[in-house]
């Protein structure tokens, strides 16, 4: 007689705030050791307490499936995960995933939607150089690979020449997602029976060789209609492989840091934005210090600078904030008041995740500095979300009259 295979039992976690989760002790260690959240015991045996959620999606565990559902609306938080400032014009087709109730998914139809489309017209090919080795010549002998490796013989020789090929860093990107997405067992059947076809396309282009942040190669003309899935892939990822703890067992997991995602959107609405109108955009600057020791280290997430001189400096923050929350947290005033003094400006800004507020003012009386918090409304249409976003950057630099109605290349 076949075993019947027994429905996993769903527990919801609260993206912000506690949920109770009934977790065996084992089940609550593992999920600890993925430190995305704080799991702690409560009173009644067998519940636990999940605060501090720094990501959303889903993990399983034995016959649990956890989901942190997003605050964010799945049609805001694809398109913020797809967003390159050079994608095609949105429109509600764009968006076929939303019967998708989960994150994984939602964002693994919209991949699969986006490369369907990079690829319409063939995988982009590109020069790649290759190193190998052969008896007959072909390219340039590399004299220097020839010694190093066989001294005094003459065959076979080192070549080095360049290769009109698709296995390009742009396919290998894709071809990673696609294979991270069939390796996850809460994928609708309509979507796996998609995957193997498209990955079917990238049967010549080699393993993506990554061991840490995927880094997308720079924009060009020759690549712009691969922008929107490469950025989807990127995050499909980051989803599916973030640093787990070694040796952990923590069954499947797909978590993304929403909150990167929102930091990525904005700053790179920003730099379409301001960058035509003299102004350089620069996302999470490395190079900060605070103290003269250089022991201090600063990262602002947007620094907006002008022929060198920097401008203003914005923080994002994946936090809801507005009318009845009064001020925003202590801690955060701070970390913008140290971007002010380290950067030499009067004026500095926090962006919020928030409804319809308007920004309030905090004047700092013994630095001269003014705190700004905004709230920015991430909900609604793809293309208001955009607009939203671009007013904003004309308030960071008020001495800017943007044009009405400015918009982006799409």
């Amino acid at each position: 007689m076949n075993a019947v295979l027994a429905e996993p039992r769903i527990e919801e976690i609260t993206e912000k705030g506690e949920s109770l989760v009934g977790l065996t002790a084992s089940q609550a260690a593992r999920l600890q050791e993925l430190r995305f959240c704080r799991v702690s015991p409560t009173t009644d045996l067998g519940i636990w307490r999940v605060t501090d959620v720094t990501r959303v999606g889903v993990v399983a565990i034995d016959d649990v499936r956890l989901i942190v559902r997003p605050k964010t609306p799945l049609r805001s938080l694809i398109f913020m995960a797809s967003y390159s400032g050079l994608q095609a014009e949105v429109d509600d087709a764009s968006f076929s995933f939303e019967a998708d109730q989960d994150l994984p998914a939602a964002l693994a139809s919209a991949l699969l939607r986006a490369v369907g489309e990079a690829t319409g017209r063939g995988l982009l090919k590109g020069y790649v150089s290759v190193e190998e080795t052969r008896t007959v010549i072909r390219g340039r002998w590399d004299i220097a690979r020839q010694l190093k490796v066989r001294p005094g013989i003459p065959v076979p020789v080192e070549l080095t020449y360049d290769d009109y090929t698709e296995d390009v860093p742009e396919n290998r990107i894709l071809k990673a997602a696609l294979r991270a997405l069939v390796r996850l067992d809460q994928l609708p059947g309509r979507v796996v029976d998609k995957l193997g076809p498209l990955l079917g396309l990238f049967s010549e282009v080699s393993d993506l060789r990554a061991t840490g942040p995927v880094m997308l190669p720079a924009e060009s003309r020759l690549n712009a209609h691969y922008q929107p899935a490469l950025r989807l892939a990127r995050w499909v990822l980051e989803a599916t492989s973030w640093a787990h703890p070694e040796g952990a067992s923590s069954g499947s997991a797909f978590l993304l840091n929403v909150a990167k995602m929102y930091e990525d959107f904005v700053g790179r609405v920003l730099q379409a934005t301001l960058h035509p109108e003299g102004f350089d955009v620069d996302l999470q600057m490395s190079d900060w210090r605070l103290d003269t020791d250089g022991k201090v280290r600063m990262r602002p997430d947007i620094v907006i600078s002008r022929g060198g001189r920097v401008i203003t400096v914005a923080d994002t923050k994946y936090k809801v904030w507005g009318e009845s929350d009064g001020s925003p947290p202590n801690v955060d005033v701070y970390q913008a008041l140290a971007y002010a003094v380290t950067a030499g400006v009067r004026e500095v800004h926090l962006l919020y995740v928030s409804g319809d507020v308007g920004p309030r003012r905090y004047e700092i009386a013994a630095t001269g500095t003014t705190v700004v918090a905004h709230a920015v409304d991430i909900g609604g249409e793809p293309g208001a979300l955009v607009s939203r976003v671009m007013e904003l950057g004309a308030s960071l630099v008020p001495a800017v009259a943007l044009p009405p109605g400015v918009g982006i290349d799409r």
